[in-house]
């Protein structure tokens, strides 16, 4: 790699569960809190405490609560009721007096609170801004929120419709008057009011940022924002290492670039904890822990053998428990799999792909064995307060019944639903005659499968209401087993199965019997955008295929729950340590680019921290934390997906994903010889200080100033010919940048936003 230059961790609780919604304009109240006109859901990093909630902001030690204080303002009631982390952000200062009442800066609002009496509120922030200090010798504040993409403030009162009907239908918020006509600026419609600036991306709408501009206008400034106020609180955690987003220094410096010390550009520091594995216990606790440490990771997928039970004894469930050896402070999220023979099946394959007996029945009756152990398994690790299980076990609040159900052929790797009929359709036929009796057939097993789902959302709310339910993880399986022309056949099943749901009401009541969705995908960069987009696409129509509205819409989750790059014998590819580093890289930013809310390295023994491997996750960990799920900014050059990616767009590729505070773009290039690029930094703003990080594939960086450096990209390492086809399943020529938003990148040659391919 050449680069020159050519001008010269915290142990956590998960709190997703406040779950009420107005209705005519009146409160409801969910476990003792206010819920007003929207769901409150606190950030996965956020620690909830006595008063209120503290979000950390640097390796999980630091940051700011929101809280109500005795004797002073009670922000945490007025943030908690109002929508909390979904309408106004994370604290981004200590509460702070001045001239008779307090204050505290979020990232979109600033609150006030009167020492005279009388409840908390939204400070005329917009006001603020515009009659303070001055920001620019060279020019007004009115310019500098121009410049931001903010319209000109004063010539209003027009308001954007969609903007006007987001007011309308949320009556605790405080817009104050409208100060600005509407702007369309970077991709967004934007309406400036007294309090609070809001705008339209896409089909929603939402708070714009202008805390976080506050903030940079005037930290250190004493009549505004005092400097003390910035000054991140310390909160006692667990004593657990966990160091990746620190920026630790590992190893020695190679080539041009070396690893380098410091905290990356943005507001958000600290664990993501979005970032996973599979089998972390795989290593034993202690190496296990490390090795997560070393890569970044929160949690870990571990498996529940149900199929080694001999019969139901709660006192053998820690015995079918991959985590067994493994109680940390990581989050364990459990796969529930293979029927044991006292429920139909049998310990080794083909009976333990055996649907277990009595699934017909409800989930509580005592001959359905499925609900039976789901729901005992699921009481024994539920978490109780301060974190710990009444059994003395890692505590789960999440739970995946199945694995890769749409795996439809037993010789198949990865197969592990259909039972013994299933197994002899299949031998008789090859999979695609019609059933005989006593058989069952593809559409059998995907009713049986969920029908499962149904026992497990009932057995899993019964022990602990607070859980969620990951829908059983789905791939991209041959054509075999799905031809259709999205290759969802298995998903389309389970919406067709709830549409036909009678009971409308309970359906709803039980949030579909799901929560979040998780996807298997050992496949190309490109294959992985397509599909995840597929399915984020499927979940924002949810309501509009169930028939019935989403009592969760928004707030589904997609997870990867098994990223990894495999060898394809049949065709010829193979790939070693480097093409598995490029990959990661490029798969993760493909993944969120695309829609994907949380990824899991399958398995973490395969990324060993010494290899090329281990350094590619720790790069795309460490470059790609905190990156805001479904930003409406996100951008791919060109946008490419799917499988002819692979084998017929030559060229550069940019992803973009913006953070709070910060962009992170990676680049690599997909035409089959060097390519010689040139990166412009450009700062937006004289006066601000921008952090720039650039890393290659393996983990190797350099901080760089805002300037103008050239880049040699070089091409895929590994290609191979099938179908008449040259495929490069994996660019070459991998680096990541992370950068304040403050910077601008651009790339000579442009990369182009389309590509005929």
């Amino acid at each position: 790699m050449r680069v020159s230059r050519a001008d010269s961790l915290v142990d956590r609780r998960r709190f997703l569960w406040a779950s009420a919604l107005a209705a005519g304009g009146l409160a409801l109240t969910v476990d003792g809190r206010t819920v007003l006109g929207a769901q409150q859901t606190l950030p996965p990093n956020a620690i909830e405490t006595d008063h209120g909630a503290f979000f950390p902001s640097s390796s999980g030690t630091t940051g700011f609560h929101v809280r109500d204080i005795s004797g002073g303002p009670s922000f945490w009631s007025f943030y908690d009721a109002a929508g909390g982390h979904s309408w106004y952000g994370p604290p981004i200062s200590r509460v702070w007096e001045a001239a008779g009442s307090w204050y505290q800066l979020f990232a979109c609002a600033l609150f006030v609170q009167s020492r005279e009496g009388g409840g908390p509120g939204l400070a005329p922030m917009v006001e603020l801004i515009v009659g303070g200090p001055p920001v620019s010798s060279s020019f007004s504040n009115v310019t500098k929120l121009e410049f931001d993409g903010w319209p000109r403030y004063g010539s209003g009162p027009r308001v954007h419709g969609p903007i006007q009907t987001f007011i309308a239908n949320r009556s605790a918020l405080q817009t104050g008057a409208a100060r600005s006509e509407p702007r369309r600026a970077f991709g967004h419609v934007r309406n400036l009011f007294a309090n609070v600036g809001l705008e339209q991306a896409g089909g929603s709408v939402r708070l714009g940022v202008l805390g976080q501009r506050y903030r940079a206008y005037f930290e250190g400034t004493p009549s505004w924002l005092p400097a003390a106020a910035t000054m991140p609180e310390r909160f006692a955690v667990g004593a657990q290492t966990e160091s990746v987003a620190a920026g630790t220094p590992v190893g020695t410096p190679v080539g041009a670039l070396g690893r380098v010390s410091g905290d990356l550009a943005g507001l958000a520091e600290g664990l993501d904890r979005g970032f996973g594995c599979t089998l972390g216990s795989e290593p034993g606790r202690a190496g296990g822990v490390a090795h997560m440490n070393g890569l970044g990771l929160s949690w870990s997928r571990e498996q529940f053998l149900w199929n080694t039970l001999r019969g139901y004894d709660p006192q053998a469930l820690p015995t079918i428990a991959t985590d067994r050896n493994f109680r940390v402070a990581k989050e364990i999220v459990g796969l529930l799999q293979f029927t044991p023979a006292y429920a139909g099946g049998g310990l080794g394959a083909p009976a333990k792909y055996n649907p277990a007996h009595g699934l017909h029945l409800p989930a509580g009756h005592s001959q359905n064995h499925f609900g039976q152990f789901v729901r005992g398994l699921v009481a024994s690790r539920k978490p109780l307060p301060g974190g710990a299980t009444a059994s003395g076990l890692n505590p789960i609040s999440r739970w995946i019944p199945w694995n890769e159900p749409d795996i439809c052929r037993p010789r198949m790797p990865g197969y592990a639903w259909g039972g013994v009929a299933h197994t002899r359709w299949v031998n008789r036929t090859g999979g695609s005659g019609p059933a005989a009796y006593g058989e069952i057939d593809e559409a059998g097993r995907r009713q049986r499968l969920y029908r499962l789902v149904q026992v497990a959302f009932d057995a899993i709310a019964a022990a602990d209401p607070n859980a969620r339910l990951i829908f059983p993880s789905l791939s991209l399986v041959d054509t075999i087993c799905d031809n259709s022309d999205r290759r969802m056949a298995f998903w389309d099943g389970w919406t067709g199965f709830l549409a036909g749901q009678h009971n409308r009401e309970a359906l709803v009541r039980n949030s579909f019997y799901f929560h979040d969705v998780s996807l298997t995908l050992h496949k190309e960069p490109e294959r992985v955008a397509e599909i995840v987009s597929r399915y984020r696409t499927a979940l924002d129509n949810l309501s509009a295929a169930v028939g019935a509205q989403d009592p969760l819409a928004g707030q589904r989750k997609i997870i990867l729950m098994e990223l990894g790059l495999q060898d394809d014998p049949g065709l010829g590819a193979y790939f070693n340590d480097e093409d598995v580093a490029h990959f990661t890289i490029q798969a993760v930013a493909n993944a969120f680019y695309a829609g994907a809310d949380e990824i899991a390295f399958h398995k973490l023994v395969d990324y060993p921290l010494s290899s090329l491997a281990g350094e590619g996750a720790r790069t795309a960990v460490r470059y790609m934390s905190h990156v805001t799920r479904q930003h409406p900014d996100r951008r791919k050059w060109p946008d490419i997906s799917g499988e002819r990616a692979a084998n017929a767009y030559f060229g550069p590729v940019r992803i973009d994903l913006p953070g709070p505070g910060f962009v992170t773009s990676v680049i690599y290039n997909r035409q089959r010889q060097p390519l010689d690029l040139t990166l412009t930094l450009s700062p937006a703003d004289a006066a601000a200080d921008p952090v720039i990080h650039l890393a290659d594939h393996a983990g190797r960086e350099r901080t760089l100033e805002p300037g103008v450096y050239r880049l040699t990209l070089q091409p895929p390492r590994s290609t191979f010919n099938a179908y008449g086809k040259n495929w490069a399943w994996v660019g070459g020529g991998t680096h990541v940048l992370r950068y304040s938003d403050t910077v601008s990148l651009a790339t000579d040659p442009a990369i182009p936003e389309t590509a005929d391919y």
